[in-house]
């Protein structure tokens, strides 16, 4: 097994404490990852936990979205509407999910331009989900909104079909509703940075006074 000489143990241990990971390390060296781990072990470097590293590797890795810098007054209305209804709408917690559910067609397409257009997402990455009653022509609904928000058919994941009866005045939803999908933990952490800093321009820091309004 080929070592590392005592200089590039000093190397490797501040790499390691710049965050680098022992396995970027050992390719960088060419050497197998017990070598590195002796030079952490031989100049006393804590290991990092394994919620640590992945952290470290998920800072470190590509973004799949390129937020526009430069608005123009229609892309600035355009992000602070689409804010604005996830603040109202939009799934807040979770797995990184970013989801927006509506069964309003042009809500849900002004999200998902706004993902488009403003955030710059990797379209490919892109989902759906069609929510809607037993009874309803699913396919039509699925090209409804397939043809309406521009996501293709084959990014519509297995819609839920709500098992009670309509009623007497039909579907309550005639279009179902959508949920329009994209699994990015730190574009969905930037929406809620944005509903915050909305949020301190419009009512400030503290909690509302009920009694003034």
């Amino acid at each position: 097994m080929a070592s590392l000489s005592s200089e590039q143990q000093t190397v490797a241990a501040q790499l390691y404490k710049e965050g680098l990971t022992a396995s970027q390390i050992a390719t960088h060296f060419e050497v197998k990852l017990d070598a590195v781990y002796y030079a952490l072990r031989r100049l006393n470097v804590v290991r990092r936990s394994t919620a640590e590293s992945n952290r470290i590797r998920f800072e470190a890795s590509l973004l799949s979205y390129n937020i526009k810098q430069s608005l123009t007054p229609q892309e600035e209305q355009l992000k602070l509407s689409a804010v604005m209804l996830y603040w109202a709408e939009g799934y807040k917690v979770g797995k990184g999910i970013i989801d927006f559910a509506n069964s309003d067609p042009e809500m849900a397409l002004i999200f998902k331009k706004f993902l488009v257009e403003v955030c710059c997402i990797n379209e490919n990455r892109l989902r759906a989900c069609l929510y809607c009653y037993e009874g309803q022509n699913i396919r039509e609904l699925t090209e409804f909104w397939s043809s309406f928000l521009g996501i293709p058919k084959q990014q519509f994941t297995k819609p839920y079909i709500k098992a009670a009866a309509p009623g007497i005045r039909g579907p309550r939803m005639v279009h179902g509703l959508v949920h329009v999908r994209y699994c990015d933990k730190r574009l969905l952490k930037q929406i809620l940075d944005w509903i915050e800093e909305y949020k301190q321009k419009c009512v400030g820091g503290g909690v509302v006074n009920r009694r003034g309004l």
